[in-house]
């Protein structure tokens, strides 16, 4: 097993989600670790949390690949006085790497809004805002912002809303518009994806499903007549990191991989 360096692992991801479709204010990519450091266990995650470190220390995990990256923004000081300074203490100390995909993983090929139109069961699926990079391609040779696509028999928003609930194990889900309106073009966009909706008005798509958005990013849907279905920030990407560990695991079988069993959304409602 200590045949698996991480830079092999590394070069996996890099395949699977081309940093160069990042967004330019994001960090992706290896953050920690050495290339040549042996990888026996990996754990997936949307977030790096005190948890998520203790889970990886006790399992005597090598890397962390999570949605979200560690650090995001440049970090000045890393000391035990806050959290972010005492997690990235642990993990160096521990040496265990940290690699994150992020927006790359969110816009790539089969990347998580492209899985999550797949599961709301659209057809003729499209990149909402496509990006053009020479050398990037994926099995479907389609990579961008977000996904779009139609419901091949239309359904009522309500039951859009729940089928959106049930593919993301989201508790609850929070909806802009009239229940029984007909939905018959989605959009997608997971985390906090709001600054999507000016290119569903421009296609004249019925709904946009998201993780988060603002209040008047929801006015402005319902002044618009687009139908918005909001599953919260950790649903919407919590799922695909889940299947990246099994992607990861089928591509690395001599490694154990798994998602992390501590993570848990910190929204819960009253």
């Amino acid at each position: 097993m200590a045949d698996l360096k991480l830079d092999a692992v590394c070069e996996f991801l890099e395949r699977f989600a081309p940093v160069q479709l990042a967004e330019s204010w994001d960090n992706v990519g290896l953050l920690i670790g050495s290339p040549n450091q042996p990888v026996e266990g990996i754990i997936t995650c949307l977030t790096v949390t005190p948890e998520v470190v203790a889970e990886a220390i006790q399992a005597d995990a090598n890397l962390i690949v999570t949605h979200h990256p560690l650090p995001f923004r440049a970090t000045k000081q890393i000391t035990t006085r806050d959290t972010v300074g005492q997690m990235l203490l642990d993990l160096i100390k521990h040496e265990i790497a940290v690699y994150s995909p992020h927006t790359a993983f969110d816009s790539c090929a089969e990347g998580i809004n492209f899985q999550l139109a797949t599961a709301m069961g659209l057809t003729e699926i499209e990149p909402l805002i496509p990006i053009d990079l020479l050398g990037v391609s994926g099995p479907t040779s389609q990579v961008g912002t977000g996904r779009f696509g139609t419901l091949p028999s239309g359904a009522p928003l309500a039951q859009v809303a729940e089928t959106a609930k049930k593919v993301t194990g989201a508790s609850m889900v929070k909806v802009v518009g009239r229940a029984t309106s007909e939905i018959r073009t989605i959009a997608v966009g997971c985390g906090s994806a709001g600054e999507l909706l000016s290119s569903v008005i421009e296609k004249k798509l019925d709904c946009l499903i998201v993780g988060e958005t603002s209040f008047h990013t929801c006015l402005e849907a319902k002044a618009q007549g687009v139908a918005l279905v909001l599953v919260g920030h950790f649903a919407s990407e919590r799922f695909a990191v889940e299947k990246l560990a099994t992607i990861l695991s089928d591509a690395f079988p001599s490694a154990n991989v798994w998602s992390s069993r501590q993570e848990a959304n910190p929204i819960h409602f009253a």
